[in-house]
């Protein structure tokens, strides 16, 4: 009589032991899903919220500035930033700064700033707070367009 009832408390053990071992490789799983499903989710919304649309920015911008230089800008020898710009040359730039140039930036900074969490690593790349400070110039220029005159610079 001792041997079945050790065989059915063995049994019952091995049954509590495989239970256990179950839920346990099963909550293990699913933390791994669930870790792995956060990750694709935040690159998901770093793709869609920040690097998608400064990839549009920044390609928009770079197809504006070589259209800007391929009509206005001739290939001069010597220093481009010595040689005072023509009163049409100045309508003109003024123009592409506060409708193209300028707009562009100051939705840049602005993802930038609304959506910097999403930036890859553990602090702010320098030329990303570079670029957010050459954008915030532009505030000023056009805050100050008519008391100071034109800059191939900016």
């Amino acid at each position: 009589m001792e041997i079945p009832m050790i065989a059915t408390m063995v049994t019952a053990c091995a049954s509590i032991l495989i239970a256990i071992m179950a839920y346990w490789m099963n909550h293990r799983g699913e933390t791994r899903r669930s870790l792995r499903k956060a990750r694709i989710d935040r690159v998901g919304s770093q793709l869609k919220d920040l690097y998608g649309p400064l990839l549009v920015l920044t390609e928009t911008n770079e197809k504006a500035w070589s259209e800007y230089c391929t009509r206005y800008i001739l290939p001069l020898r010597g220093d481009l930033a010595e040689i005072p710009l023509s009163e049409l040359e100045e309508v003109r730039w003024r123009t592409w700064v506060e409708e193209v140039f300028a707009p562009t930036a100051q939705k840049m900074r602005e993802i930038i700033t609304a959506r910097g969490d999403l930036i890859i690593g553990g602090e702010m790349p320098p030329v990303v707070l570079e670029f957010c400070a050459h954008a915030a110039t532009y505030d000023v220029l056009l805050a100050n367009w008519d008391g100071v005159g034109p800059s191939k610079n900016t």
